[in-house]
């Protein structure tokens, strides 16, 4: 399953413009949800339901992630600082935190079961990479630095585990609440660019939740919602990105 998430990052990142024209031409809320249930059947599992995405027990509200800071910042592809510009350095500063919480969970010994061990060295070369492509994209307003709010919680909240299971629990939950963060995005991002950016790597932070979701055992229910909602995600407002 890693190795068939580390083909569909392959491919995301080659394949925008195509990614963007299935995102106008159909329910994108239903086409991002089915990339998670096309990606299982593949691997021989199947199932449906709804999921709630938390970090920490910490609710993360999409609704706020331009909140009033990013509303004072502009709309559009506009310049320095605001704007599609602005999201995407929120982005890079997420994507920059969750590589950086996967190198702390390799490092933690506690991923004992070697797919494990595997699937979080790709991951965080995924985000890494992420990262990077929304860097290029935010221009002057990337920061090049982890989201500090983000990763002193994960960070503190792996802190906290003592078994492989639980590591997996932090980053599971990590990466839904990614993927809702990049749904939300598809409603306020103008720019052609950034919104192609987050339709390729939406997919891709999906299916990692999924791999997470399979690890652990969870029910098929939990990790395959019917619609990738975008309802709890990270908030601009709650975690801002570095000074």
């Amino acid at each position: 399953m890693v190795a068939d998430v580390e083909d569909h990052h392959r491919g995301a990142m080659s394949t925008i413009p195509a990614d963007l024209r299935e995102l106008h031409d159909g329910d994108a809320r239903h086409a991002m949800a089915s990339s998670r249930r096309r990606f299982l059947r593949g691997a021989g599992i199947a199932g449906l339901g709804g999921t709630a995405l938390t970090i920490g027990g910490t609710v993360l509200g999409w609704s706020r992630l331009v909140g009033p800071s990013g509303a004072r910042a502009g709309g559009g592809g506009g310049g320095e600082g605001g704007g599609d510009a602005a999201i995407a350095a929120f982005a890079e500063s997420v994507e920059l935190a969750a590589a950086q919480v996967y190198a702390v969970a390799s490092a933690s010994g506690l991923l004992t079961t070697a797919a494990v061990a595997a699937a979080a060295t790709t991951f965080a070369g995924h985000h890494d990479e992420h990262a990077r492509a929304f860097a290029s994209v935010a221009g002057d307003a990337a920061t090049g630095e982890p989201n500090p709010g983000l990763l002193e919680l994960l960070t503190t909240k792996l802190e906290g585990t003592r078994t492989e299971t639980a590591v997996l629990r932090v980053v599971y939950d990590l990466e839904n609440a990614a993927a809702a963060t990049y749904l939300g995005a598809l409603g306020t991002l103008e720019s052609e660019q950034t919104l192609a950016l987050a339709a390729s790597i939406l997919p891709v932070e999906a299916q990692h939740a999924a791999v997470l979701g399979v690890a652990l055992e969870l029910p098929a229910a939990e990790y395959i919602p019917t619609f990738e909602m975008s309802d709890e995600a990270v908030s601009t407002d709650d975690f801002p990105v570095a000074e």
